[in-house]
Parts: C-alpha cells; structure tokens; sequence
C-alpha cells in the first residue's frame, strides 16, 4: 500500500531538514510532501491522501491542534504527531486521550522522530489488517428490504419516477439519498467471479464490499450504494450538507481515497480484487442512467480486464474518450466484449452461442435478423483485435478477411462456425499478450519523467498522468520495469546530473534546481549514495579522463 507523510512547520529551516531526513534517511519508502502553514497542509489534504502528519503545535493563523481537527473531518485513519519546542499543557490537555496521535519535543533525536512516524504508518497497516480480519469474520444476513431498495433505484436509473413519490418511498426504505440534489456516480466491478455460493452468495460477497466501502468513507459525505448484479455496484455520493458552491473536487478526492483503503482490506478478508470507474463530474438524478451507461461503456471496453485500479474518466485520452462515445450501448454486445476484455471464454461462448441463434435458424442469405447477428459480432471481434494489436499474431490462425465478406462462406451453419473459431483463436492469443492499458499509462508516465526531471515527480503526481491511483500505478510500475517510482526517478535525475556535471560551467546549486532536489545538499547526499562519489570528486574525474 503506498502510504504519504505531510510535514507542517513554519520555519523554513526545520521544514527542509525533516523533508531531507524522510527523503533520503527513512528506509521506508513513501511519499514526501512539506508545507510553510497549516492553510497550505489543508490544500494539500484536500488533495493527497495522508497516512501521517507531522506538524508543530505553535504556528501562526493556526494551530497545530486546530489543523488536527480538521485532518481528522477529512481522514479518519491519519495519525499525527506534533513537533514542538517547549511542553504546553493546555495544548497537550485538548488530545492527550486522542489515540492518534504522539507528542514529541523538537529536541529529541532525529531517529526518536523517525521512530514515532514509522510506529504509527504500521500501526495503520495493523488497523488495515485487523479490518479485514472482523469484516472476514462478520456474518451479515440477507434483507428483504435489499431487494426493495433495488427496485426503488432500478426505477431512478431508468428515468421512471416522480420525485415526490421517490422521496416518500426511499424515505421509507432507509436510502441515504438527496433526489434534489446532484451526486457524483462511481461504477465498481468485483474483478473475478466468487468461486462458491451461487447466484445468492455473491450477492452476500458484493453486499460485504458495500458495508466495506462505507466504513472508510468520511462522515461529512452521504453514500449509498446500489448492486447492479452479482459483480458490480453503483456508489452515489454527496454532501451531508447542502451548500451553495460545493467543493465537488475535495469531494472526489475524499471518495476516491476511501476507496483505495477499501481495495486494501477487501483484497485481504475476501481473497479477491475490486477496481471502479468514477465520474469526476455530479450528476442530476435524471442524469444517472446515462451516466451509468457511459461508466460500463469505460468498464468493459478501456479498462477490460487490468484489475484492482481506480480510474478517473476525465483521466482518459479524447480519442478513446470518442471511440467509447460511438460503441453500441447492446447489452449482449457489452456483455461479450466484457469477457474478451476479463479472459473469461466460457461465459463469451455461452453469449455468442446466444447471438448465433439468429444465425443457425435462418435459411436466406438475405435475412435481415441474419445479417444483423453476423455483423454485430464480426465487428466486435475486429473491434477487439485491432484494439489489442493481436491482427499480425491470429492471421497465423485464421483468416480475418472473412469478418467482413459474408459471401466468403457457404451457408449460415459456415458463416457460424467461422466465428467460432474466430473467437477461440484470439482467446488462444490473449495469454501471450501484455496489457494494453498498462504499457500505454508507462510510456505516458515515461516520457512525462524525462521531460520534466526538475519538477514534483511524486508517485501520486505521476499516478495521475498515468490516470490510475497512486497504489495501483506503483504496483504496476514495478511490475513492468522491475524497479520502484522512486528509484526510477533518481536514476534518470542521476543520468542528468553526471551529463550536467561534465560541463564545469554549471554550478552545483544550478544542478540541484535542474534535477529537482530542494537544495544543493540533498543533491550532493542522493548523488553520492547513487555514485559513490561526491559531485565535485565526479566532476574533477571527468575533468581528469578529459586531460588523458
């Protein structure tokens, strides 16, 4: 899980000294981030999920301990420890009892103050854990009134309902939900099909996600989520309170931080994986049904099968953004372009069987039914292949050219059969491929790197090029590059560097400020941990090969 620490102090010269000792002493890897005032700590946790704060007491306009409560509105599982130079025991009276929370004095050793921020990021890892192991042993029986709220929604998403009726019937039912107000609309999918429990126990499992969701999300936002089916769910969040200008960016930002800190417990105690799709837009209530189309649209057609993600549909590129605008909203077309994407042959061919009814039965080479079937189908698969680069791979297999020419094959029975096998050679071809996706988000993060090594290149920034979350983006770039975020980053600043440090024109601050180091000594410290050498003896070698 990747987890960030935010580092509050007004005096400049504290704040870089603990931002260098987290940076380049702390042997546990994570995410860095300072701020000169608490109002500059608030934009920032209306931004960034933090796991830890570490802040001073006495500053001005506002107090540590004030900045804690407010820490506390948006992140429930932030610890924070305060950093001061005197006790004050009317400060310490306010949140001495609070378990979240340490108090250490500024003159104590540097490792006593690595010691207190690494204590509670595995205390939060422990609280994670211990999560999973109650919501694994909780047993939540099945409700009618589950059932009832189902039918209640279906009939919003549809668009057929009166709003004085929906209120009084919701109202009724216990939903948590503003029909006067707008929502912001995420679209979930459980990644694999629960193994055991039938149709009955997968509706428990997907109820259990829900349950796990809530729990981690803030209490200033109102939440409700509705079970699609047996693996997908709709969350429906909005303010508890109604203001005139809603913070609808802090809003998503919250959500999808809960969110992550569910991925984490529900991969734990249900052994499987979750990803969602959010609309980093609200929606009217009369809205939500075609908002729903366009997330599964996402789902099933640009996420396909990468899992355990969270993917913000204002992160994808227009021109996917257009092509998924244009892709037949058939729910069987959906539906089996969805098991392409996820690998999942057995539940595709039970569809595609579906689809070559209308094929098998007819008997003219001019049925409208007929041709309407064989070309739906034709173009999805040459939708897919040409979407996941497989055209020079199946043409070992099959021949394509017979998708779009029907006279190609002698009667309906040939022309079936033909996708058949159409279907199972590109299902033969979709092990031996990497995913799309993910080699499109690296290279894009990639080259965002190389062009912009002086400036903030956190994973959470970078996660955000990419267009997933931050704990997903780490797990996939190591994955692909066989290193982390951060090591790649200071490769590719060193790379710089030792180009830069052969011009003995280029100062070191210079340097420092080119590859994105807070101050020179920072630089000199990575430099040398990378190099072996300092800069200057690194320079002053170059010099010396140069005179040979």
């Amino acid at each position: 899980m990747n987890q960030n620490l935010l580092i509050v102090d007004d005096e400049q010269e504290i704040l870089l000294g603990l931002e260098e000792l987290f940076k380049y002493e702390f042997e546990r890897e994570i995410g860095v981030y300072t701020a000169n005032s608490a109002f500059e700590a608030l934009r920032l946790l209306n931004t960034i999920r933090f796991d830890v704060v570490l802040t001073d007491i006495k500053m001005p306009g506002m107090d540590g301990i004030t900045l804690f409560e407010k820490i506390k509105e948006n992140w429930p599982r932030c610890k924070t420890v305060f950093l001061t130079g005197f006790r004050n025991f009317d400060d310490m009276y306010r949140i001495i009892n609070h378990k979240d929370i340490k108090y250490i004095l500024k003159t104590e050793e540097d490792q006593v103050i690595m010691d207190a921020v690494e204590e509670f990021l595995d205390q939060g890892v422990a609280e994670l854990e211990e999560e999973r192991r109650r919501i694994s042993r909780r047993q939540e029986a099945q409700k009618a009134r589950h059932w009832l709220r189902r039918e209640a929604l279906d009939a919003i998403l549809s668009g057929d309902f009166q709003e004085e009726e929906a209120k009084r019937r919701l109202e009724e039912l216990e939903v948590d939900l503003n029909l006067s107000a707008p929502a912001l609309a995420f679209l979930i999918r459980v990644d694999n099909k629960w193994k055991k429990g039938g149709q009955e126990g997968r509706y428990y499992h997907a109820e259990r996600l829900s349950q796990m969701i809530r729990e981690n999300f803030p209490k200033k936002l109102r939440l409700y989520i509705h079970i699609l089916d047996e693996a997908n769910a709709l969350a429906l969040i909005q303010p508890q309170e109604q203001e005139e200008e809603t913070d609808w960016n802090q809003i998503f930002v919250l959500a999808s931080g809960a969110l992550e800190y569910a991925q984490e417990i529900f991969a734990g105690a249900c052994g499987t994986t979750f990803s969602a799709v959010i609309s980093g837009k609200p929606k009217t209530m009369q809205e939500l049904g075609q908002a729903l189309e366009q997330l599964k649209n996402i789902m099933n057609g640009y996420l396909g099968g990468t899992q355990n993600c969270i993917f913000n549909e204002g992160s994808m590129p227009k021109q996917q953004e257009q092509q998924e605008r244009s892709y037949r909203s058939s729910s069987m077309l959906t539906a089996m372009y969805s098991c392409l994407e996820l690998h999942k042959q057995e539940d595709y061919e039970e569809l595609l069987e579906d689809c070559l009814k209308r094929i098998t039965d007819r008997s003219s080479r001019h049925d409208p039914v007929a041709l309407e079937a064989y070309y739906n189908v034709s173009t999805l698969l040459l939708r897919f292949i040409n979407e996941n680069h497989l055209e020079q791979e199946i043409a070992f297999q099959v021949g394509t050219y017979k998708l779009t020419t029907l006279d190609a094959h002698e009667n309906w029975q040939e022309a079936a059969a033909y996708l058949r096998q159409v279907s199972q050679a590109v299902f033969s071809l979709l092990d031996k491929n990497e995913d799309i996706l993910a080699k499109r988000a690296l290279k894009r993060v990639i080259v965002y790197i190389e062009g912009h090594l002086s400036e903030d290149l956190s994973l959470t920034r970078l996660a955000d090029v990419g267009g997933f979350n931050a704990s997903y983006f780490s797990r996939l770039f190591k994955q692909i590059t066989g290193e982390t975020v951060s090591d790649y980053v200071t490769h590719k600043r060193m790379e710089l560097a030792k180009k830069l440090l052969k011009d003995s024109g280029v100062k070191i601050q210079q340097i420092a400020e080119k590859t994105g180091y807070t101050s020179p000594q920072s630089f000199t410290r990575t430099f040398h941990k990378e190099m072996g050498v300092s800069p200057k003896e690194y320079r002053e070698s170059m010099a010396a090969e140069r005179c040979q």
